[in-house]
């Protein structure tokens, strides 16, 4: 018999690849959270799902983002 993906699970390993990559990158614990809570709550605004490549746009998101707060004004 074959197991079907466990979408809960799928979601929760691309949050924890994410932590990891940022955490990796130097952000702080705390500042990481932020970042990815951000992303989940601009996913719900823009009703986007939370499968396939939710978090490959989650980290292009939260990379652009990043950068464009690190842009003098």
């Amino acid at each position: 018999m074959t197991r079907h993906a466990d979408p809960r699970r799928i979601y929760e390993a691309g949050r924890a690849a994410i932590r990891n990559r940022l955490l990796s990158s130097g952000l702080d614990a705390e500042t990481t959270e932020w970042w990815l809570t951000a992303w989940e709550l601009e996913a719900a605004v823009r009703e986007l799902p939370t499968t396939g490549d939710f978090w490959t746009a989650g980290d292009a998101w939260i990379a652009e983002q990043r950068a464009a707060r690190r842009q003098p004004d």
